[in-house]
């Protein structure tokens, strides 16, 4: 059976956090039951509004602040640390990604909120790192996890435009990293009763998805860099252009598949070819090879390939387009995107990246309108009617 309400209720995170990577990490925390409550500042979190749909949804802000509750907060004012305080010691996680200089001026540090609260989980999500002469540069994913991590260089061809990393891809990639840290955090704190400090940095995320060239560097001393289309060692492991424009991606690095390969493209001689006889002879005469592929795979439509490849038992793939990803009936069916429950303008959003068989796990509802749930956290942490009151009169919530 199941944990009603899914395996994070009973869970409660305050995410004071803006734009992308940490709000996501909280919103599937919220997918996966827990109570999250959204700290804005009076000026509200950047992410709103910045992609707008008329008479629609605001898609950027629901997908990373779905299920949660939303409150205002003005931590520049003592009353408002004081609130902050207040919310943070009724719960489990904090996630932020003000700077360590914000977190000292508005006094929600690791050691000012765990001092009297030691069981919390604070969690820091910063670009470069919480040590090391960067620690207080400010970036977003295009800068500490796209360019300064790597990722950028090696994607594209030498002596081209780096191409341009795509919105929230990187910070995507980070929220798993924090969600990660923080259930391993809990799971630590059900064997010690002890919270702790967390720190993730999108630079680090982008090295860990860039290891496997990394690793290699690590041993050698060299790192791969980026090559021309035209210079893959193999075409098992290639990209080609098809009669209608289209391009398929090959991932067959075992020599195994070469036989297949061959009668797939009706090219049988080359096995007897001594110019592709083995896998170092392929790679010797690797820009002569794709040319050859480049010119069969240009004879016919990828509709044409696909029948032949599968039928050959080739592992490839078509590159699509993002109306085809919305459209395949493979993301339907491992429900990569799910209705939002009792939202104003019905719509779906992205699922998390996971299954979880025994687990509830959906997206709880809209994200919330700014400020909605203020008065109401306020009186469950204890305040009373007339602190509310005071608070809203003194501007220190909305």
């Amino acid at each position: 059976m199941s944990n009603p309400g899914g395996p994070l209720a009973g869970i409660r995170v305050l995410d004071a956090a803006g734009m992308i990577a940490a709000p996501s990490a909280c919103a599937m925390m919220a997918d996966l039951g827990a109570d999250v409550i959204k700290l804005e500042p009076p000026q509200g979190d950047l992410l709103r509004g910045l992609v707008t749909v008329p008479d629609g949804p605001d898609p950027w802000w629901e997908l990373d602040n779905r299920g949660k509750r939303g409150i205002v907060v003005d931590l520049s004012t003592e009353q408002g640390k004081r609130v902050a305080h207040k919310i943070a010691a009724s719960c489990d996680v904090f996630v932020t990604n003000l700077t360590m200089e914000r977190q000292s001026r508005f006094h929600v540090t690791p050691s000012d909120l765990r001092s009297e609260h030691p069981e919390l989980i604070h969690l820091t999500l910063t670009g470069y790192g919480n040590t090391g002469p960067d620690k207080d540069r400010l970036g977003f994913d295009y800068t500490a996890f796209f360019s300064r991590g790597g990722v950028l260089n090696t994607m594209g061809e030498p002596g081209h435009t780096p191409p341009a990393g795509r919105p929230g891809q990187g910070d995507h990639t980070t929220s798993l990293a924090i969600l990660s840290s923080i259930l391993l955090a809990l799971r630590e704190r059900d064997l010690t009763g002890e919270g702790q400090d967390i720190s993730v940095a999108l630079m680090h995320t982008a090295i860990w998805t860039m290891s496997s060239d990394l690793s290699t560097g690590l041993v050698t001393g060299e790192v791969p860099g980026p090559i021309m289309r035209i210079e893959t060692p193999s075409p098992l492991v290639g990209r080609f252009r098809c009669a209608d424009d289209r391009w398929i991606m090959f991932a067959m690095p075992a020599d195994r598949y070469w036989h297949a390969f061959c009668g797939a493209l009706d090219r049988r001689e080359w096995l007897n070819d001594p110019r592709f006889a083995d896998p170092d002879q392929r790679a010797d005469h690797g820009p002569e090879l794709m040319v050859l592929c480049d010119e069969i795979f240009a004879s016919a439509e990828s509709g044409v390939w696909a029948d032949r490849l599968d039928e050959a038992g080739m592992v490839w793939g078509l590159i699509q387009n993002l109306e085809e990803v919305l459209a395949d009936p493979q993301s339907e069916a491992f429900n990569a995107f799910e209705e939002v429950p009792n939202a104003t303008h019905p719509f779906r959003t992205v699922s998390p990246p996971f299954e979880l068989g025994g687990s509830e796990k959906s997206v709880r509802g809209p994200a919330p309108w700014q400020g909605q749930h203020t008065a109401e956290v306020l009186l469950e942490v204890g305040f009373t009617e007339d602190e509310v009151t005071q608070f809203y009169e003194q501007d220190a919530v909305g």
